[in-house]
């Protein structure tokens, strides 16, 4: 059997228990990052404590827990709401009856407001050692295969890159247009004079 690539969630009621998982999960197998993630009560993102076995401990998170981290405290976290603690944008309206548990609903839903959550990547021959420290600390556990919060972070890394060029094109197109009304006023100022 080989071993499943996964993505995960650990929400536990007392936040300080995400940090003593985090301890815990980093001497597990197969754990490629993890992030103790916080959610500010204004909704914005940010990782309390990383870890990367190449990199050690510290803020920095990379793999697809970072890029997935990321993705949340950015521009498209603004888009899907977590700004205002809500999951509303238009990207996330037209998905949410197909997509009800895709990897930014179950975040949304494991990190309200003033909490935090232990994301982690992770190889696993077995579930039994996650689940098993998610139990011991009271915790939720909610696992993602990695091949679709893979999709999920190139999906919103494309939707932001259209955004971008959307929101360029029509700097440019109002630049433009006061452009010619600043010429077209000056015409009809030489004109009258």
């Amino acid at each position: 059997m080989s071993d499943a690539k996964n993505v995960l969630v650990m929400h536990f009621p007392d936040t300080s228990k995400a940090f003593q998982a985090l301890s815990e999960m980093k001497a597990q197998p197969g754990v490629k990052s993890a992030a103790v993630v916080e959610r500010t009560t204004e909704g914005q993102v940010r990782v309390a404590e990383g870890y990367t076995p190449s990199a050690g401990d510290g803020i920095a998170v990379g793999g697809l827990v970072g890029a997935l981290v990321g993705i949340l405290a950015g521009p498209i976290g603004v888009l899907l709401g977590w700004s205002t603690g809500l999951l509303a944008g238009a990207a996330y309206d037209a998905d949410e009856a197909t997509d009800a548990d895709d990897g930014f609903t179950v975040l949304s839903k494991s990190i309200p407001a003033g909490s935090n959550a232990l994301i982690v990547e992770i190889s696993e021959a077995s579930h039994a050692a996650a689940d098993d420290v998610a139990r011991r600390l009271d915790g939720e556990l909610t696992r993602i295969p990695s091949t679709e919060v893979e999709a999920e972070v190139r999906s919103a890394q494309d939707a932001a890159r259209r955004a971008a060029a959307e929101a360029r094109r029509a700097r440019r197109e109002t630049w433009q247009a006061e452009f010619r009304q600043k010429l077209s006023s000056l015409g009809h100022h030489a004109k009258a004079s």
